[in-house]
């Protein structure tokens, strides 16, 4: 079955995302053509430009970067979920 992740964008502390992020699950998950999970970027800390390549050019250097690949390797398609 297609795998959908649905991204949580902000981390911004008083941030509005999660009740918005909730309401997309739980729409998308009414659909039977698909399975659809939350994943909140606050739970995966990725410091902004830390890699020294960009990974289509190369492993990831941090273990954090290639945890965050590993995440969302299974996925067939995303919907981010911005402020």
């Amino acid at each position: 079955m297609i795998r959908i992740a649905i991204i949580l964008g902000s981390t911004r502390p008083n941030r509005n995302g999660p009740q918005v992020a909730q309401w997309v699950l739980d729409s998308a998950s009414r659909r039977s053509d698909a399975e659809f999970e939350l994943i909140d970027l606050r739970d995966h800390p990725l410091p902004h430009l830390d890699e020294p390549v960009p990974p289509m050019f190369g492993p990831s250097v941090h273990a954090h970067t290639r945890a965050w690949a590993e995440r969302i390797a299974p996925f067939d398609g995303f919907v981010v979920v911005t402020p």
